[in-house]
């Protein structure tokens, strides 16, 4: 059966007048539904139909708004620069393929709204390196999952990022099956749980490329997490799984980019494309132009709005929430490994989250997983709290719940046919998409980066090894890792290093100012680089002194330092005790 027939066929059973097009795999919807929740399930249903590429939703919904970048009316006259490659995005995925092209002799650039890197879909994130055993096959998610997992050790080494494989345990409860029990009576249902599915499990595993699974059963299950509830049946061990703090491995990821040549753009935005015939020329941004040669479509949420601004309109990015809980650091003992009680049917679009540890102490619970019409909506809900409570109560009853110490949501870039985007742009010759990066994003990063630089060969970019190229970052040395002699010889040499300014996670003035250096000009984003503000007290006693530090290091009135990217100011008039 043709593709337009198979699409005629799926849109036949709604009762809406739409009409579509299909253009080299691309198919693309106009007309009008009743809900937001119709435009997400007939695109999801068009863009699983085998042979699609991409779904371009144009579908309307009452009260629908367009999220677009407003073109400008004039072109601002400053030439910003000249580069071979500029990657728009400055994400885990941006700077991934940043750091990862700085290993070749070419002129790079990377171009971000925000003023700091990290500021989308990244920050909003539990670390988890999954191991890739829930991608479907034939996808490029199950294959760069696997593929990424692996290259995290060396990686994280290079760059002096903290990473763990802590393993993940996927629980099998009575609850597992609780809507096929009918199907299974008596011992059939225990049998099939205790010994068929976990099997079944494995070896999806097992095909995917993922090494080393276990199954467990009995009284080996609570050697590994003894705090469970007791009614598990079998456990399927993934020793594989890691866990990693993503803006921070963002943030090196930069440095370690911009040590090698590659040029960053920050507080930036694209506007706009000049083309000769189907080549991007220029790329129009807020502050003026940048001319290139090649560009990478990596922006995330808006890699849609990108593309549709190029001329290369090729898929529909569908905004997807997920809310997380963040414990405090007393429970580190409570969890040692990513946990999951697996549900049967799963949830169509989402790996159903657990309970992960992470790489400084806390425990996330989390995320959903909920479709929103705004790229935007971080918003969280009371509800969504006791809804995530009570769902992982299941499998760790005596956890102390009520101890969560932030919740927090991040959207996911979703496309229609679930999959990453990476390919060659279809109408415009120098573009790259690399687009609907949704969870297992950051395990796949490393990978996406090395298969983005080898589409870039295959569009006749010509990359020659880059013999100065250095691996390492230093990192910004912590009070807290030191032993108490080594905290004493760096206060013999700088008093900075004993004054404590976050007592909740130990960090140092020192530190802070470091950060500073490194380019952080805001409160969130010596936060990003020092975790100061990120414990138990949430910022509450910190939070003037280092406005304090960083209105004394960057020579800015107290009242004029920003909290974060929307240049949102803590101060609305003169704080008390600056000089008048």
């Amino acid at each position: 059966m043709r593709l337009s027939q198979k699409v005629k066929k799926v849109l036949d059973k709604y009762p809406y007048d739409i009409s579509f097009i299909v253009d080299g795999g691309i198919v693309f919807l106009e007309g009008k539904v009743e809900k937001h929740h119709e435009w997400v399930e007939i695109g999801l249903k068009v863009g699983q139909i085998k042979g699609v590429e991409g779904v371009v939703n144009d579908l309307s919904w009452e009260g629908k708004k367009r999220s677009k970048v407003e073109r400008p009316e004039t072109e601002i006259d400053n030439k910003l620069g000249a580069h071979e490659i500029v990657i728009i995005g400055g994400g885990i995925i941006g700077c991934s393929i940043a750091r990862e092209l700085s290993k070749y002799r070419c002129d790079v650039a990377l171009v971000e709204k925000g003023p700091d890197v990290a500021m989308g879909q990244t920050r909003a994130n539990n670390g988890m390196v999954h191991p890739g055993i829930s991608p479907s096959k034939n996808t490029l998610k199950r294959r760069l999952n696997v593929l990424g997992n692996a290259m995290y050790d060396e990686l994280c080494d290079e760059l002096n990022v903290p990473f763990k494989r802590v393993g993940s345990l996927i629980l099998i409860t009575p609850r597992t099956l609780e809507g096929y029990r009918r199907y299974l009576p008596g011992p059939l249902y225990n049998i099939f749980l205790k010994y068929l599915l976990p099997w079944m499990v494995k070896k999806k595993g097992q095909r995917n490329g993922v090494k080393g699974i276990e199954i467990l059963k009995g009284s080996e299950i609570f050697e590994y997490e003894s705090v469970l509830i007791d009614d598990v049946i079998s456990v399927v061990k993934i020793p594989s799984t890691g866990i990693v703090d993503p803006y921070a491995l963002t943030i090196a990821l930069y440095e370690n980019a911009k040590k090698n040549g590659v040029k960053f753009y920050l507080n930036t935005e694209v506007v706009d494309f000049k083309k000769d015939k189907k080549s991007i020329e220029q790329i129009l941004t807020d502050r003026g132009t940048i001319a290139c040669e090649h560009v990478v479509n990596a922006a995330g949420l808006y890699s849609d709005e990108i593309a549709d601004m190029a001329g290369s309109r090729e898929f529909t990015i569908h905004p997807r929430k997920g809310v997380e809980l963040l414990y405090n650091k007393r429970l580190e003992d409570k969890v040692d490994h990513c946990l999951a009680e697996l549900k049967i049917p799963s949830h169509p679009t989402s790996k159903g989250g657990g309970i992960n540890p992470t790489v400084h102490g806390n425990i996330i619970w989390g995320p959903t997983a909920v479709e929103v019409e705004s790229k935007e909506d971080t918003s969280v809900e009371k509800e969504t709290i006791h809804e995530i409570m009570e769902r992982y109560s299941s499998i760790l009853p005596d956890f102390p719940k009520t101890e969560f110490i932030r919740y927090f949501a991040g959207v996911r870039a979703a496309s229609f046919t679930e999959d990453f985007i990476i390919r060659a742009a279809k109408e415009v010759e120098n573009m790259l998409h690399v687009a609907a990066i949704q969870s297992p994003g950051v395990a796949s990063a490393p990978a996406v980066a090395e298969h983005s630089v080898d589409l870039l060969k295959e569009m006749g970019v010509v990359l020659r090894p880059n013999e100065n190229f250095e691996p390492d970052r230093d990192p910004i040395d912590r009070a807290a890792d030191m032993d108490e002699n080594e905290l004493k010889r760096r206060i013999g040499k700088d008093g900075r290093w004993g004054n404590i300014v976050c007592t909740c996670e130990m960090v140092s003035e020192a530190e802070i100012v470091q950060a500073i250096d490194r380019g952080a000009e805001s409160f969130d984003a010596v936060k990003r680089r020092t975790r100061a503000g990120m414990g138990e007290c949430q910022e509450s006693y910190c939070l003037l002194r280092i406005a304090e530090i960083i209105s004394e290091e960057l020579d800015v009135p107290l009242n004029e330092v920003k909290k974060e990217w929307d240049e949102s100011e803590f101060f609305n008039g003169i704080v008390r005790g600056e000089e008048q």
